[in-house]
């Protein structure tokens, strides 16, 4: 779960945001269960809201596309309660994920990062 947290850190404090051409890289290097771990994670990333709007829509858009090239046709994740890892084909929950995370991204710890995020007003 610490390399998670990292790139939680990453995305919504530090403004790291992956390029089409890193994943395609990371594709190429991964297995496939690791590659569709690694997007459940950044679209799930996406959806708090401590992650700023430009950098949510990015990650949105990226593992649609991925998303479409590994399952084919779009199935655009709702709002709300859905499983991402279902989603991703993914034997194991997100649970266990989002507890990790929590932490992370309440205002008290955006705050206090002292860097821009989706909670600043």
């Amino acid at each position: 779960m610490s390399d998670v947290k990292q790139l939680a850190e990453a995305v919504w404090y530090r403004g790291y945001c992956p390029t089409l051409e890193e994943l395609e890289g990371l594709r190429r290097t991964a297995d496939r269960q690791q590659f569709q771990r690694m997007l459940c994670v950044l679209e799930l990333l996406s959806q708090y809201p401590v992650c700023q709007s430009k950098t949510a829509r990015h990650l949105q858009m990226l593992t649609e596309q991925f998303h479409a090239q590994l399952f084919g046709a779009v199935t655009r994740p709702t709002h709300g309660r859905y499983s991402p890892s279902r989603r991703w084909g993914l034997d194991e929950t997100s649970g266990p994920l989002r507890k990790a995370l929590l932490p992370l991204q309440t205002r008290t710890y955006a705050d206090a990062t002292g860097r821009t995020h989706g909670l600043s007003a």
